[in-house]
This record gives structure tokens, sequence and C-alpha cells, in this order.
């Protein structure tokens, strides 16, 4: 019997003490597949995790203790609310010092430009407001050991934590010595968490994690468990292999001679894995369903989102069809083009944007060679959008932008220098405002369409959401009907029957109509 006792026992301590070792180790490796964030949550209280904790605690008393009216990379309002936030109203990201392998990191943004983005020991990632929207401000910590007192605060402009260990808050390299713009872009706001690689990893792993096991900090996020089918690797120094990419299917834009339909078009594009969270998949399922329960053919609604072409399959076995991923800039850009100019194809044109943003409303898609920065084909502006609504034939366009920055569309629809007067914009908030949550899109998706116009949908939720949303019209009076077409002013005399009859889907064309597009080649 002491001798089983003394066995368990033995096994006991072994287990202990590897199980110790890995808590002391368990930050210089990841668990988790390259680009994957993590979701797990550790309990352990040892000295790696004693060190990360004071850094975190140092660098929120570091953004407490600045000088609102002098700081340089954002406004004085904005640096005053990041001072009123507590520390569990945040969310803190890490990547922790690996000593013994004498690993540095590299940081990168979409937008580029970090100053002293060089090499460093661990970098720390505080995200003021966990339930908006990417883009809006973050705040990024270079931390560099082994780095006295004097050169911290002189040459790298630091702040000394003690231990030979610099701390340091990064900033735009544009905007050292001024706050905005005559255009008052918030061009030196840092606005996504950054891409941080170990510097010699020419893969550029992502190796900054949310972390909710560092001090009392806002839980992680709620990251998406599908594996995504879009794929994209390159290796050029070698022959071995080439870059391959998942054969697109292609966006067909089906207009039959003899009707016309209400179409849609839902953009989320997500950028990576860390600010591409569970609810944005949440977002497209829940308007993919309302357009459904308002008449929308599956075949004339395409979906766009993130690395996924296969978001909707729980909720519909046939949306593997129409729906692809938002790496596709060509076929979201062609096929909102065909739409519009094509005659008699589209009653009503419902368009929903769900993507990060940079600060003048540019929809960040996806980052298909996960090198961190953003290009023009990753990237769709406010002015391409435009563009390819420009003259749209359909009867009424609607824009729902759930995003950042979206009132940077309702306002270039207004300055456009093409000719959109039957579009109307939907935007979250003003020019200035982040998205957050799901505000707005809960509003659309849960709305009742069958009795409510648009412009009635929009004057309910005016002091509902915690930004200010906007309606932009290319002509006054062009938001006066439902979200399939329905008119406001008869809309008290139909039942729901007549309604889906008359104008949910598709109805058929007179005759005139159709022979009249038929022999103009469907143009």
């Amino acid at each position: 019997m002491w001798t089983n006792r003394q066995t368990i026992f033995g096994t006991r301590s072994v287990f202990l003490c590897i199980s110790f070792f890995q808590v002391l180790h368990g930050l210089r490796t990841s668990p988790f597949r390259s680009g994957e964030p993590s979701t797990t949550k550790s309990s352990s209280r040892g000295p790696a995790n004693e060190q990360l904790e004071r850094w975190a605690t140092e660098a929120v008393e570091f953004a407490r203790r600045l000088d609102c009216e002098s700081v340089n990379f954002m406004t004085a309002s904005e640096c005053r609310r990041i001072q009123a936030r507590q520390e569990g109203d945040m969310n803190i990201y890490v990547a922790p010092p690996n000593i013994q392998e004498r690993k540095r990191y590299s940081l990168l943004v979409p937008d580029g430009g970090l100053r002293l983005s060089g090499e460093h020991d661990a970098v720390i990632v505080i995200d003021p407001y966990p339930k908006a929207n990417f883009g809006h401000l973050v705040l990024i910590y270079y931390i560099d050991l082994g780095v006295e007192r004097d050169r911290c605060t002189e040459q790298y402009r630091g702040f000394y934590l003690g231990h030979d260990e610099c701390l340091q808050l990064a900033e735009k390299q544009r905007c050292l010595n001024r706050l905005r713009t005559r255009s008052n872009h918030r061009q030196c706001d840092i606005n996504f968490i950054p891409l941080v690689h170990e510097t010699n990893d020419e893969l550029k792993h992502q190796k900054l994690l949310c972390r909710d096991d560092i001090g009392s900090f806002y839980p992680c996020p709620i990251y998406r468990t599908d594996p995504g089918n879009y794929t994209l690797h390159c290796e050029l120094q070698a022959n071995t292999r080439r870059c391959n990419e998942p054969r697109r299917q292609q966006v067909r834009a089906r207009c039959k001679f003899y009707e016309i339909c209400d179409q849609a078009v839902l953009i989320s594009g997500g950028w990576n894995r860390h600010t591409n969270v569970q609810r944005h998949a949440d977002n497209i399922k829940s308007v993919y369903t309302m357009l459904r329960s308002n008449g929308f053919r599956k075949s004339n609604i395409k979906t766009f989102f993130a690395d996924s072409g296969d978001i909707l399959d729980d909720i519909d076995r046939d949306s593997g069809k129409h729906t692809f991923p938002a790496t596709d800039k060509y076929g979201i850009r062609n096929h909102i083009s065909t739409l519009c100019r094509t005659r008699n194809c589209v009653d009503t044109f419902f368009i929903y944007m769900n993507s990060p943003a940079l600060t003048d409303g540019t929809s960040l898609l996806w980052d298909r060679d996960s090198d961190g920065l953003a290009t023009s084909d990753e990237t769709y502006t406010s002015d391409e959008l435009l563009e390819d609504l420009s003259e749209c034939l359909a009867k009424h366009v609607y824009v729902v932008a759930d995003q950042s920055f979206s009132g940077r569309l309702a306002d270039a629809l207004q300055s456009s220098e093409h000719i959109n007067t039957r579009v109307t914009v939907f935007s979250s908030g003003s020019r200035h405002d982040y998205s957050w949550e799901s505000e707005l899109t809960n509003e659309w998706a849960h709305a009742n369409h069958t009795d409510h116009c648009v412009a009635s949908i929009y004057e309910s939720y005016q002091d509902k959401l915690t930004s200010s949303p906007l309606m932009s019209e290319g002509m006054t009076g062009f938001a006066n009907t439902t979200i399939f077409g329905a008119p406001c002013d008869r809309l008290e005399f139909y039942q729901r029957n007549d309604l889906r009859n008359a104008y949910m889907g598709c109805q058929n064309l007179p005759a005139w109509a159709w022979w009249t597009r038929h022999k103009r080649g469907g143009k």
C-alpha cells in the first residue's frame, strides 16, 4: 500500500514540476497555429505573469499621466476619455519577451508609418474600446530590455520602469509635430491591432495575443472558430513550391429578360483573424436572414465575407453558391457595377457594409498576403463604391454602413462628382465616429420592414446608438419605400400576401420593357 502511495506521490511531484516549468516558459511558445488568436484563459501567476502585470499597470498609468492639452497623437477630448477608462473596461494584448531564444519583434499596422517601429523585446497594446469596431484608437507600447535610465528617457523618449526596462508609446511617423491636418482627418491615430512578428520571420506569424489572465482587464473578444477556406501561401525563394490560390468561383449577376428583382450585396472584410471576431459573422447571418424573410431570393444575395466562402452554410445549404471570400475585390466591384448598369434588372438594391475602416472611410477587405500592410487590392474606398454606383439604373439603392468612420461615405455621396441621385446611405455615425458592436446592424436586422419604410426605420434608432447615425440621400425624398421597394404612401393598404406578390423578390416586367432590353442585348 505504501509503495503505491509513494508511486502516486512521486508521479504527482513530477507532474507538478513539469506544470510549473510550463507556466514559467509557456509565454515563449504558442499552442495555436500561426495567426490564430488565443481564446483560452490561463490562471497562472508565476514570475512571467507578474512582470507582464507590472508592465500593463505602467502602460495604463503612462496614458493617465499624459498632458492632454499638448499630446500630439490624439485630440485632447479623446485623451481625457481614455484617461477616464478603468482597467476593467479595456482589453490588453501582449507579445511577451523571449530572451532565451534572443527573439525580438517588429511591428506593422495596415496604414503603416509607425515611429521607432524597428526591433523591440516586447509589445503591449491597450484597447480602450473593446466594444467598438476597428478601426478605433489603440495604444501601442514598445518595451526594450537592458536600457539604462538616461538612454531610455533621452534617446528613446521613453519612461524608465527600473530593472533596465524602457517603455515607449508608439506614434505615427508623420505626426511628431502636428496634431491634425486642415481636413481634420484622424491621421495621427493608431486605429488597429498591429501585426507583431519575430524580426527574422519571413512569414510574419502574429505573436501578439489578447490576454485576460493579466490584471483585471476586460474579457478578450470571442473569435471565430470556423477554419476559413481561403489560403494564400507563397515561397518565392524556393522553386519547390508555387503560389497557390483556390480557384475563384465566378460571381454571376443574373438578370432575366422578363423580370426585375430586389438584389443585395453584403460586404464584411475583417482584415485578419484579430479584427474579424464572431460578432461580424453573426451580423452577416442576421442581415441575410432578414433579407430572405423580406422576399430577397437566395441567388440575388451575394455575400463577400472575410476569408470564408461558406459562412452561411449553417443557415442555408445553398448559400455556398452565392457566398465568396472578401479577398476578391474585382468580383465585388464588377458585380455591383453590372447590376447597376443593366436596365430593368434591379428594383431595390440593398448594400450592407461591416468591415474595419481607415480614418478616411476606406473599408479593409482581407490581408491576402498576411504582410500586415493594406494595399489597393485589399481595400475598398468610398470613392470606388460611389463610382461603381454611379448612374445606377436600380429604382432605389440603400447602403447600410455599420463600420467606423462610415459618415465619410455619407459625406462623399453629397460631394460626389458622379450622379448618384438614387442612392441613400445610412451610416452608423458621423465622419469621426466609431461603430459600436452590432448596434446599427441589429436595428436593420430586427426592424419590421413590412410596416415601416427605410426613413421611418432610420428615425426609430436616432437616440439608441452610441454614435450619431446619419442618413444621406442623393436626392431628397428617395428614401420613400420599404427595404423591398413598396411605396410608403400606400403601405397601410396592403396585406402581407399583397406585398409579397406585388413587391417582394421578383416581379414580371411588362412586355415592352423586357423586349426593349432584349433588343439592347440586356443593357
